[in-house]
C-alpha cells in the first residue's frame, strides 16, 4: 500500500510503502473547470532527515514494476511520467502544456523558490551543524531549492511562487507581473484547458438534468465545505482544528419554517440506518428539499452524502 499518513487501512497493510503528500512531490491536478495544473513540490524531506524514505509514488511504482519485469528502471524524471500519461490518454494531451518542462531557464538560471529574504536559513541547522550542506538539486521542475536563481518580474512567466519587485512591497509587486491591475499574468494564466464549455458557453454536458423535485417527506443530503476542517490532511493539524466548527445541519430558511424551528435547535435525522441528533444552521444558499452537512468534521460519515433523509424532527432535551 501507498500513503502519505496514518489510516485504518494503512494499520492493517502487510506491506506500506512511504509516499509524497503533496507538498512533497510534484504534479498535474485537473480542476473543476478542466483545467490542468501543476503542482510543485515544496521541500525535499530527506534535506533535514536523511532516513526518511519519502518517494513520490509513482516512484515507488515503477522501481516495482520494473523490478517484477526485470527490466531498468526508466523513468527517473517527472516530465518522463507526464509525456507517458499523455500518450496512453488523448484526453490528457494538453498536461504537456500545463507548465513548462524541468530544462526552462530563464537567462540560463533556475527559478527561486524562495525570496531574498530567505538568506538567513543558514541558522536553520546551526544547532547540528556550521557547515550547510548543499541544497537539494531539482530534477523534476524548472524551481531552485533556495533563493538562488531568477525571481525577477522584468521576463514573464506563468510559474510565480511569490511576489517581488525592486522597491515594491509584497502585495503591490503583483502588479509587475500583470498585464493591468488585478488581471492576468502577462505571460498567461498558469495551466491548460482540458475541457471546453459546450453550446452557448453556460453548460459544459451535451445534456442538463431536469429540476430537483425531492418526494414529499424526504430530504437529499449535499456536501457543505469549510476552509477548516473539511480537507482531510490539513485537518489532523492542532492549528486548524482549533478552527474547525463543531458538527451541524444547515437547512433553508423556509424549510426550517416549514418544521417550526429557529437557528440553533437540536435535530433528529435519520439517513439510512445512521441516527444524527445536530444543532441547526439556517443557509439560505440552500434550495428547498435539501440538508446540508459539513464534510470531513467528526460525528459527519462520509457516505450520507448523496443519500435520503426521511426523518426531521425537533430533538427533546
Amino acid at each position: 500500500m501507498l500513503d502519505h499518513h496514518q489510516t485504518a487501512t494503512a494499520a492493517r497493510a502487510d506491506l506500506l510503502l512511504p509516499a509524497a503528500s503533496f507538498a512533497e512531490g510534484d504534479g498535474t491536478l485537473v480542476s473543476q473547470e478542466g483545467r490542468a495544473q501543476r503542482f510543485f513540490q515544496v521541500f525535499e524531506p530527506a534535506y533535514y532527515d536523511d532516513k526518511i524514505l519519502i518517494r513520490e509514488g509513482w516512484r515507488w511504482l515503477h522501481a516495482l514494476h520494473s523490478t517484477l519485469r526485470h527490466k531498468p528502471v526508466d523513468w527517473t524524471q517527472l516530465d518522463q511520467v507526464t509525456e507517458a500519461c499523455a500518450a496512453a490518454q488523448t484526453e490528457l494531451a494538453g498536461i504537456l502544456d500545463a507548465a513548462p518542462s524541468a530544462a526552462f531557464r530563464i537567462k540560463g538560471l533556475k527559478l527561486a523558490r524562495a525570496p531574498l529574504r530567505y538568506s538567513g536559513r543558514t541558522s536553520m541547522r546551526a544547532d547540528i551543524s556550521v557547515h550547510e550542506p548543499r541544497t537539494p538539486q531539482d530534477q523534476d521542475s524548472a524551481f531552485a531549492y533556495s533563493m538562488e536563481g531568477y525571481s525577477g518580474a522584468a521576463e514573464p512567466r506563468q510559474q510565480v511562487p511569490f511576489a517581488w519587485a525592486p522597491g515594491w512591497n509584497s502585495p503591490q509587486a503583483w502588479n509587475k507581473f500583470q498585464d493591468e491591475v488585478g488581471g492576468h499574468l502577462r505571460a498567461g494564466d498558469p495551466g491548460t484547458r482540458l475541457i471546453e464549455p459546450k453550446g452557448d458557453g453556460l453548460n459544459w454536458f451535451t445534456s442538463v438534468p431536469g429540476p430537483f423535485a425531492p418526494a414529499a417527506g424526504s430530504w437529499q443530503v449535499v456536501p457543505l465545505y469549510h476552509l477548516f476542517g473539511s480537507e482531510e490532511t490539513s485537518a489532523r493539524a492542532e492549528p486548524l482544528q482549533t478552527r474547525t466548527p463543531q458538527a451541524y445541519v444547515a437547512l433553508a430558511k423556509a424549510e426550517a419554517d416549514k418544521l417550526g424551528v429557529n437557528d440553533g435547535a437540536m435535530l433528529s435525522l435519520k439517513i439510512g440506518e445512521a441516527s444524527l441528533r445536530l444543532p441547526l444552521v439556517i443557509d439560505d444558499n440552500l434550495s428547498l428539499g435539501v440538508i446540508g452537512l459539513p464534510v470531513g468534521l467528526n460525528g459527519i460519515p462520509s457516505v450520507l452524502f448523496g443519500k435520503f433523509a426521511h426523518t426531521l424532527q425537533e430533538a427533546a432535551l
